[in-house]
């Protein structure tokens, strides 16, 4: 998986601190996307699956220099603070409408969520039946 315009590089220090103050732990593919491409653009990045059509227009960085939305402020916010998803989900994507894609971080589980705000609430979290790392396989490119 490819990516452009990633932000400023983390360390594992940084990610062990920020799993402790949120009392959660990573699952090691979200550990290596932080490590790795740290926010960024995926290329490809349409994700087609039987129920959903739709573009990851961004991954969210643990931390920005560029003044970026960043996974901690979305996590504190859409989780902590609004209560809208469970707070074993972990944001780490968004697509080009503002819906962001979750990981879930329950030991073993590592699932993929999507959270569509202009669904009913109860009705717009959808898992997507796939870890992590089977999310960027299914990526493909625009036709």
């Amino acid at each position: 998986m490819l990516f452009e315009n990633q932000d400023t590089p983390v360390s594992l220090a940084e990610i062990q601190s920020l799993e402790a103050e949120l009392g959660i732990r990573f699952p090691d593919s979200l550990k290596k996307l932080f490590l790795e491409n740290n926010g960024g653009s995926p290329i490809p990045y349409v994700l087609r699956t039987e129920d959903h059509y739709t573009t990851v227009s961004e991954t969210l960085p643990m931390k920005s220099s560029k003044g970026r939305g960043t996974a901690i402020d979305s996590y504190k916010t859409l989780v902590l603070k609004r209560n809208l998803v469970p707070r074993q989900l972990f944001p780490f994507a968004v697509d080009s409408g503002g819906d962001y894609f979750f990981v879930d971080c329950t030991p073993s589980r590592e699932l993929v969520y999507l959270y569509k705000a202009d669904c009913t609430f109860g009705e717009n979290l959808s898992n997507l039946c796939m870890s992590l790392e089977n999310f960027w396989n299914s990526l493909v490119d625009e036709e």
